[in-house]
């Protein structure tokens, strides 16, 4: 039965509610994009300061005290016994293959480098991958859902917290963070960095000297 003239204008009237609403989450998402894209930029700046400085008191003191502690900073693997992947994921879904991404190269880096399910552990900050780790019967150690578009020091703070006491408990020896790296609007490639932890144990491992003071 062919649709009345009553029918075709509440369609189109429906039809135009709708592309308004749509204009609206897509100013919406702009919005948060440009903001995101603002904080990543000044992110990257900041950490790769932070990393020089890392770098600059490794070269000087640290890796001897990574050293006598039994801890190595370099690519020697001999005294790995547990590794921990930081996969970094959305809570929800609606953000393209980003999630998807972070898993599959996760996992192909995993079964390459880690043997039983019992030498690894996943670190979940996501959802996403938290559920799908733990669908699957693997250890997720520990997950922190809820992080702002915008992640808050405090947000990061709790997280390093408990990565560093995981650490300093012995519960892994080496630690990968796995995630998405944003180049543009278009295009993201996937990350997977092997991190050196300086933590409470390690500054005990070796007394720092002390400066002598001039007269």
């Amino acid at each position: 039965m062919p649709a009345s003239l009553n029918d075709v204008k509440h369609r189109i009237t429906s039809t135009k509610k709708t592309r308004q609403i749509t204009n609206a989450m897509e100013m919406v998402s702009q919005a948060k994009l440009n903001q995101i894209q603002k904080h990543t930029a000044s992110y990257a700046e900041y950490a790769s300061q932070v990393k020089s400085v890392v770098m600059h008191l490794a070269q000087s003191h640290i890796l001897d005290g990574l050293k006598s502690s039994g801890h190595s900073a370099d690519n020697d693997q001999s005294k790995v016994k547990r590794t921990a992947y930081l996969v970094i994921t959305s809570d929800r879904g609606m953000v393209g293959s980003y999630n998807a991404n972070v898993i599959r190269e996760t996992n192909e880096f995993i079964s390459k480098h880690s043997g039983a399910s019992n030498d690894y552990t996943i670190i979940a900050v996501g959802g996403n991958g938290s559920d799908f780790y733990k669908k699957r019967g693997q250890n997720v150690s520990y997950e922190y859902r809820g992080v702002s578009d915008v992640p808050t020091f405090n947000e990061v703070r709790q997280i390093v917290k408990m990565i560093t006491s995981m650490y300093d408990k012995g519960e892994f020896d080496e630690l990968y963070v796995c995630y998405e790296h944003f180049v543009n609007r278009l295009i993201s490639r996937f990350r997977l960095r092997r991190c050196c932890l300086l933590t409470v144990r390690l500054f005990k491992a070796k007394p720092v000297r002390k400066l002598k003071q001039k007269n």
